[in-house]
């Protein structure tokens, strides 16, 4: 029998820089859970960020992460034999930062996917043979500020086209072929419409397993022509923001046995800046919310509430910011929210739907917006 382990996201954060370099796993992650990962063959995670000493800049909005290269002890002391990299925060700290964190993992021995030093070097699939059992990680990732050229490092990024007909070609190689995928709703418990075909389409090349990282939370699961979806597994330890969604992942444990696949799942939780077992392994609600994944009327209407209620900050980004602006935004949220919402008319409204939704148009828009901050260095 094999036993393989993924978890999601994995970062270190200054709070815990020193019990990662130390190594220090009993503290970081808990008898129970450095237990299950001694007890398995091969283990998994997504490292979130770069790991570097001399973190270049990336132009982004949001958080940049990053930590020390030493900070992989943790990782090595764990067992963590392969980590997917094509993910939204792996060129946070620039191109060095890409070439550090690959330079690192494979020092420390570790694998890697996901990434390469250009688009034509990018390592999108691995596989590895245990007890006879040849199993393969297929990495890919939805585009943000991580996207390769020719000349520059990045992460592998999802084309419907080249992917499904790669997931084809890999199959052929492995006797069980997992697809990481980074991508999806932040805090959003249901895969949306889009995800779902995705997700059913990998299926339909060869996949016979599709996790989805990226969403910060625990989501629902599928079963698909035999194969297991799981659209949000949550984090493992990432401890970036803190709320309802971020505190609690799944540990997947799965078990190979010839042709008898077992899949268990184990929850964690968040205790300040370290993870731990969760004793009571309460489902109940995961498995009532996967209980209506296939009812694709439900799935839109939770998708339209979700779009609808970060509609504002989508819309901001078209409003010109001012020191008047964000004195409202701050003291009357609620208000300035719903005045923004309301201070478009159907013309405007259909053309920045027109404008992000036509790829044509959004290639356009893209290119001519970086074009513009280039002559505005």
């Amino acid at each position: 029998m094999v036993k393989i382990i993924i978890v999601g996201d994995l970062f270190p954060v200054p709070s815990n820089f020193d019990k990662f370099s130390e190594g220090d796993i009993q503290y970081l992650f808990g008898e129970k859970i450095c237990k299950l990962f001694s007890d398995a063959d091969y283990r998994i995670c997504n490292l979130e960020g770069a790991l570097t000493d001399r973190p270049g800049k990336c132009e982004k909005t949001g958080p940049s992460l990053f930590a020390p290269t030493a900070t992989i002890a943790a990782y090595s002391v764990l067992g963590i034999n392969c980590c997917s990299l094509a993910n939204n925060h792996i060129t946070d700290a620039g191109d060095q930062g890409v070439i550090d964190t690959m330079d690192t993992l494979q020092k420390a021995n570790i694998q890697y996917l996901g990434v390469g030093k250009n688009e034509d070097e990018i390592r999108k699939f691995l596989s590895f043979e245990i007890k006879d059992q040849k199993i393969g990680i297929y990495n890919v990732a939805e585009t943000m500020y991580n996207a390769p050229n020719s000349e520059k490092p990045g992460a592998h990024l999802y084309d419907e086209y080249v992917v499904c007909k790669e997931l084809a070609t890999y199959k052929n190689e492995c006797d069980y072929l997992i697809v990481i995928y980074h991508g999806g709703m932040e805090s959003f418990r249901y895969p949306s419409p889009e995800i779902k075909k995705r997700f059913h389409r990998m299926v339909d090349s060869g996949a016979d397993m599709v996790l989805s990282q990226h969403t910060h939370c625990i989501g629902s699961e599928e079963y698909y022509k035999g194969a297991y979806l799981l659209y949000g597994q949550g984090n493992f330890l990432f401890r970036s923001f803190n709320n309802e969604y971020t505190d609690t992942g799944i540990l997947l444990e799965i078990e190979f046995d010839h042709e008898i696949v077992k899949i268990r799942k184990h929850l964690v939780n968040a205790v300040k800046d370290t993870v731990r077992y969760d004793n009571e392994q309460d489902f109940t609600s995961f498995y009532e919310r996967s209980s209506k994944i296939n009812d694709d009327v439900f799935l839109r209407q939770q998708f339209e509430q979700y779009c609808f209620s970060k509609l504002p900050h989508y819309i901001f980004v078209f409003k010109k910011r001012s020191i008047l602006r964000k004195a409202i935004m701050k003291f009357f949220p609620k208000w300035y929210k719903n005045f923004l919402i309301n201070s478009f008319n159907k013309t405007q409204l259909l053309f920045i739907l027109h404008t992000v939704r036509s790829e044509q148009n959004r290639e356009t828009f893209i290119c001519g917006l970086e074009k513009l901050l280039k002559l505005n260095e």
